[in-house]
């Protein structure tokens, strides 16, 4: 019996051996295409950790004669060290040989240097037979680490990958076949960059955002600013221009702006001191600006070009010039104009944003309703320069008896914020809150909306102050003394069931709801303002760190129910939202089982989480 396995072994071996010599044999009969290298040349040892597993493993029997472009031309890819330059090649094989002839499939290498920093390479390798490879793409840095790939064996036949790049490089892009079934034959490669739009950059006149650093020309008759741009040159904006020119008393001189590229320019013109002279909007044709004027010294001017397009920051052209003094003509008889009214505020004219006055922060002024110039109704407008993070409250005080005053709030493009009517029910002055997100003018109008007969306005004073205060700084409030009407009462909520501040809250409404029409008033955009805060300081003011985040609001229809608007509160416990309605609005806050009616021209409102002391007495 062990005689017999020994025999066994012997017959079994000299049968290997004698297929083996068979098969060289067979090697010798079969004609080669000419080559200088194997048919099959592994990658560089060190890459053996990023081969697959089944590499070596996979034949492809050729279905025709094959021959790769690249290795015709003498270039020899299979590994890292020998990459190919990447581009566009036709042609491509993984197995080359004549037909029917099985070879194990190599590898493509390809090299990306110098590449552009952000932009994207998109890399795909196509069989040209479309099924005659299962192709995937692995890319590697510059150390030989994968960073792409697309290896799926499942998907399409196709593969591939897209590179975002984040340096110069050299990057490797590595082709091979997946699956062992391949019949040969060739591919191709595709090369699609996308590179990085560039960022706009702030034109050449700038900093010159304000009066103090407006960007002075060279003295002249006639001067250009060609290509200036709204892009701000630091923060977010929006961009302000201001330059200033050199005029001469007596004579006349024109600023207008052309070929705007997505700009809507406003022009306004200062003297040395700060005051506005004209403005204009669109007199010069189109979205052209073009303001003219008379210089009442000698030294200079200021012009002042704004944006009214939020969020754009195209360019412009600016031409300043001196002009001809218009003719004196002979004015035509007219008939007599209604009889001004004597004891105009000092303000007057400030009857619409071009002739706004510029109040300061902290100051109380004195005005009243009688029109400038004979004129029916009388609207003051005001403004005020503000600056990001800050927090400004305006209000109206000491009104005249009769006078009923109504507040509305603009940004610096004359986009309304908000407004007020009553402060509180019985309390005619008005008062609005707005917490600062931008640098720039803020107007505020204040009016009486026509409830103020033309025979009463020689008795229709009203003070305005707009106050200035810093979040999470004490503000010197006083007390309220005996007559003056406490402070809205705290609503108290059950405790939340998970950690938060105490729900207990002070509501500070800033609108007072109005009598709805008689007649179905058209849709009109209210804006509305949330500020939730838990006032750890207990000073009654929102300061730096104590906005509440993650509060869920809502805006209804306060006729029909149906949901207008909803939202979250930020990080500083701000919400903003503008809903289109037809008569009042209802705001609610479901966490603190809050809810508001909103009329008129929109709200501002704070909903305020007083401290509370520690468990067991702690201070």
């Amino acid at each position: 019996m062990r005689r017999a396995h020994v025999i066994l072994l012997i017959t079994t071996g000299s049968l290997g051996l004698l297929l083996v010599l068979l098969s060289v044999v067979a090697g010798r009969a079969t004609p080669i295409l000419a080559a200088s290298r194997p048919l099959y040349a592994a990658s560089n040892p060190w890459m053996g950790a990023h081969l697959p597993s089944y590499q070596g493993t996979i034949n492809c029997t050729l279905a025709t004669t094959t021959t790769d472009s690249l290795e015709s031309a003498g270039t020899y890819n299979d590994n890292s060290a020998s990459a190919a330059p990447l581009a566009g090649y036709t042609g491509l094989a993984l197995a080359s040989g004549i037909r029917l002839q099985v070879v194990p499939p190599k590898e493509d290498w390809f090299r990306l240097d110098n590449a552009e920093i952000g932009a994207s390479y998109k890399v795909e390798a196509l069989p040209d037979k479309t099924t005659n490879y299962n192709l995937g793409i692995v890319v590697y840095n510059a150390s030989l680490t994968p960073i792409v790939s697309d290896t799926d064996s499942l998907d399409t036949p196709q593969a591939r990958v897209t590179l975002e790049a984040g340096g110069y490089g050299p990057y490797f892009f590595k082709v091979y076949q997946l699956t062992p079934q391949c019949t040969g034959e060739t591919y191709h490669l595709n090369i699609t960059v996308t590179r990085p739009t560039p960022s706009p950059e702030p034109d050449d006149y700038e900093p010159n955002d304000s009066l103090a650093t407006a960007y002075k020309f060279p003295v002249g008759a006639s001067i250009s600013a060609t290509d200036a741009n709204f892009v701000p040159y630091s923060g977010p904006g929006p961009d302000q221009d201001w330059y200033g020119f050199y005029v001469k008393a007596g004579r006349s001189y024109r600023a207008s702006t052309s070929n705007l590229d997505g700009v809507d320019t406003y022009v306004e013109i200062y003297t040395e001191g700060g005051q506005l002279g004209p403005s204009d909007n669109d007199s010069g044709g189109g979205f052209d600006s073009k303001v003219e004027w008379a210089a009442t010294y000698t030294g200079y001017y200021y012009v002042h070009v704004s944006n009214l397009i939020s969020g754009s920051k195209g360019s412009y052209d600016l031409k300043i010039e001196e002009i001809a003094a218009p003719p004196t003509e002979t004015p035509e008889p007219t008939q007599p104009g209604p009889t001004p009214i004597p004891g105009m505020d000092s303000f007057e004219p400030n009857y619409d944003f071009a002739h706004a006055s510029t109040i300061a922060a902290n100051v109380t002024y004195s005005a009243n309703f009688i029109p400038w110039s004979g004129g029916t109704e009388d609207n003051d407008f005001y403004k005020i320069w503000i600056k990001p993070g800050l927090h400004f409250i305006c209000a109206t005080s000491e009104l005249a008896p009769g006078v009923d005053t109504n507040i509305i709030v603009y940004d610096g493009n004359r986009n309304a914020i908000g407004g007020n009517d009553d402060v509180t029910l019985g309390d005619y002055s008005s008062r609005f809150a707005y917490f600062s997100t931008y640098e720039g003018w803020l107007y505020v109008l204040v009016g009486h909306g026509g409830r103020l007969p033309m025979t009463d306005v020689k008795d229709s004073t009203y003070k305005i102050r707009c106050e200035m205060q810093v979040p999470g700084q004490a503000t010197a409030t006083s007390t309220p003394e005996e007559g003056e009407a406490p402070p809205p009462p705290a609503t108290e909520v059950p405790p939340a069931p998970t950690s938060r501040p105490p729900e207990e809250l002070t509501v500070r409404p800033l609108t007072t709801p109005t009598p709805a029409s008689a007649v179905t008033p058209a849709p009109r955009f209210i804006p509305i303002t949330l500020l939730v805060y838990y006032d750890a300081k207990d000073d009654r003011q929102p300061g730096a760190g104590e906005g509440i985040a993650g509060i869920s609001a809502q805006a209804y229809d306060a006729t029909t129910n149906q949901l207008l608007a909803q939202g979250f509160t930020d990080e500083q416990g701000n919400l903003q939202f503008t809903v289109s309605a037809k008569g009042p609005v209802r705001v609610a806050v479901p966490f603190f089982g809050f809810s508001q009616l909103v009329a008129g021209e929109g709200a501002s409102i704070y909903l305020r989480v007083p401290p509370q002391p520690l468990p067991g007495g702690a201070p």
